[in-house]
Formats: structure tokens, C-alpha cells, sequence
């Protein structure tokens, strides 16, 4: 069996509170033959693994696409490698961070965590645990998410900044959510540079 991901359309604005529900709906609807596993809900998407064998593909995506909704993505996780640069890496896992792809965009931004030493891998580090935070969000787990959270706030430490990232902003919201014990969708921004005025 390989491992897939997919993800579907989420047009009957499911939560993540919705996530027992589809897993139930979606282990019904293909049948023993593939396995579903770390179903999560987005505000577009409904995410899960799909472990099949390759020739079920046509099938599992035609009887989700007929009983649940279009597929937008399926991939295979199996032996994934790149040869991107670190500044690509940084830039596409960040892109999916703010799709609310936060699996995906842990998983791109581990890339760059394992070679990263001093402050970068600290920061690299926020940034992921982030990210896995909100994958349990995702999944309905809100104190997973919320403890993971607080060890996030630890790797960012006192940064305002980090490849031109505002690091600051983000560190301003996790510690809003760990205060109020309520989990919130969060977004990564660019560090806004002061422009200057044009001669007269």
C-alpha cells in the first residue's frame, strides 16, 4: 500500500468540529480496501492520508468526488526529496502556511529545520510547531493546539523578524490565543518595508 494525500473542496463549510463525522462518512464510503488517517478540516478543505494501492486511485477518487466533494489534491507522500534552494523552501512552506496547508507546510519547512543551526533553526523550529499546532486545531484538538503553541513561543523567543518574515506579529497572536485558551487560525506576513518618498 502506498500513502497519499488528498484533499477535497469544502463546500458544505464543514469544521473541524465536523472532523468524527467525515472520517466516519469517508472509512464508509471507500470501504475496507483504503484506509483514511489524520483527517483535518480547513475552511476550503476536508485533508486526510489515504493509504491505497495504486490501481484504487481511479476508484477512491471517483466515489469521493460522486458522495462528498471535487478532489484537489492527490499526491503521494511516499520518498519525498528536493533539491530546492532554503529561500524556496521558506517561501512555498509559508505560501501553504497561509492556504491553512498546515501539514504540508511542515513538512516543506523540515526541509530547511535539519540543516539550520543557531537562531535560524530556532526560528525555523517556531515555525513548524506552529504549523503542527494548527494541524491539530484542525483536527478538533484544541489543547494539543494550544500547548503546542506555548513551546512555539518559546522558539521564537524575542525575534521581531526573520527572513523577512514579521515574527513579532505572529508572536503577538500566539500569545493572545495562550492567554485566552482559544485557538484561532493564524497567518504568517512579510515584514512591511518603509517606502520612500518619490523626489519632487
Amino acid at each position: 500500500m502506498m500513502r497519499f494525500l488528498v484533499r477535497l473542496v469544502n463546500n458544505k463549510a464543514y469544521t473541524p468540529k465536523d472532523v468524527k463525522v467525515l472520517q466516519t462518512k469517508i472509512r464508509e464510503l471507500l470501504g475496507s480496501a483504503d484506509m483514511i488517517g489524520n483527517l483535518r478540516v480547513s475552511t476550503s478543505a476536508i485533508e486526510f492520508d489515504l493509504f491505497a494501492e495504486q490501481s484504487d486511485l481511479n476508484r477512491s477518487r471517483n466515489l469521493l468526488e460522486a458522495k462528498i466533494s471535487k478532489v484537489v489534491t492527490l499526491r503521494s507522500l511516499d520518498s519525498r526529496s528536493s533539491t530546492r534552494e532554503d529561500s524556496d523552501a521558506l517561501r512555498e512552506g509559508i505560501d501553504l502556511f497561509n492556504q491553512e496547508r498546515f501539514w504540508e507546510a511542515h513538512e516543506v519547512l523540515e526541509e530547511i529545520w535539519h540543516p539550520a543551526t543557531g537562531v535560524d533553526r530556532d526560528a525555523i523550529q517556531g515555525l513548524i510547531l506552529t504549523a503542527a499546532a494548527l494541524v491539530h486545531y484542525q483536527r478538533n484538538e484544541k489543547s494539543v493546539c494550544v500547548s503546542i503553541l506555548g513551546r512555539a513561543k518559546e522558539k521564537l523567543g524575542t525575534l521581531n523578524h526573520f527572513k523577512d518574515l514579521d515574527i513579532r506579529s505572529l508572536r503577538v497572536s500566539i500569545e493572545s490565543i495562550l492567554e485566552n485558551n482559544t485557538p484561532v487560525l493564524l497567518r504568517i506576513q512579510g515584514v512591511k518595508t518603509k517606502t520612500r518618498a518619490p523626489p519632487p
